[in-house]
């Protein structure tokens, strides 16, 4: 039998969580015989819900939630040699996830945007024994992009983007951190560090290298230049989509990483905008593993 499970976080959004929910099931039944509700109470559910799937044999997951949400199900899902597909109706504050395959931000728009026949194997990393779905950081230029709303961008423009990160570029720390690879090596001062999976951050394309969320591959931008007015430079090369132009930048394509601190300092990774574990760490891009269902809408 053709079924889903819908995994929901109840904290996520704002909108009424019956409305979404009879709107949901009403829509899913066009296309699964079986559609089981799973409401999350607390961090962790939505990784045993995930793990119930699999072991039950789902045809897919549902993920209504934040990258939260959609975090844990990929944990539950990732160790597994079977994986349900995974849909995504975005419900938190970031989506990136969402934003990047081009999901409908509005919840009732999302769930219309899925016809269930279309999907895309997509890379996911492990950092340690956590997974992140697109971005792997230290240092706070990525956080502070992945804040802005589509409203902010809407009206702002790169102002809004520049708004949200002068603040983090005058004050964030440097590290002494070494770094090792299959692709390349660096060893020194660090003042950002980012792996990502993919090009581009909802609308915003801040590279031209590595298109693609299925070639195994993750990108490595390390900013070493702490001044002000480099890292402005190289935030405002972002912006117009070459970065790894910058010479201010040391940039490559790897699947392994390992990252250690050369001092005492505790450093942290963000993970998709969440904290992630302390150095040392070492990173894994596992190459098509989960399958995505498509909106639509969405262009290659």
């Amino acid at each position: 039998m053709k079924n889903i499970m819908v995994i929901v976080n109840p904290k996520a959004g704002n909108e009424s969580s019956n409305m979404i929910k009879n709107q949901l099931v009403s829509h899913l039944k066009k296309y699964f015989k079986a559609v089981n509700i799973k409401i999350t109470e607390k961090a962790g559910d939505a990784e045993l819900f995930a793990k119930q799937a699999v072991q039950e044999k789902y045809e897919a997951i549902c993920s209504v939630g934040g990258d939260g949400t959609v975090n844990e199900i990929f944990h539950g899902i990732s160790e597994q040699s079977y994986r349900p597909k995974i849909a995504i109706i975005p419900s938190g504050t970031g989506n990136i996830l969402a934003k990047v395959l081009g999901i409908p931000r509005i919840r009732s728009w999302a769930i219309k945007s899925f016809e269930f026949n279309r999907t895309k194997l997509i890379d996911i990393g492990i950092c340690n024994d956590r997974v992140f779905n697109l971005f792997a950081s230290i240092g706070p230029i990525p956080e502070a992009m992945h804040e802005v709303t589509n409203e902010e961008k809407k009206w702002f423009g790169l102002l809004a983007y520049l708004k949200n990160s002068m603040v983090n570029l005058a004050t964030s720390e440097e590290y002494e951190l070494d770094i090792q690879t299959d692709r390349g090596n660096y060893r020194g001062k660090v003042d950002h560090l980012v792996i990502s999976i993919t090009n581009k951050l909802g609308n915003l394309v801040f590279t031209q290298e590595n298109e693609s969320l299925s070639n195994g591959k993750a990108n490595v931008f390390i900013l070493k230049d702490s001044d002000f007015i480099p890292r402005l430079a190289t935030f405002s090369s972002a912006l117009s989509g070459k970065v790894e132009e910058s010479e201010k930048v040391r940039h490559f394509l790897t699947s392994n990483i390992s990252i250690s601190s050369l001092d005492e300092q505790e450093i942290y990774v963000d993970l998709d905008g969440e904290k992630g574990p302390a150095l040392p760490v070492k990173i894994e891009i596992l190459k098509q593993h989960v399958e995505v269902y498509l909106p639509k809408t969405y262009r290659n």
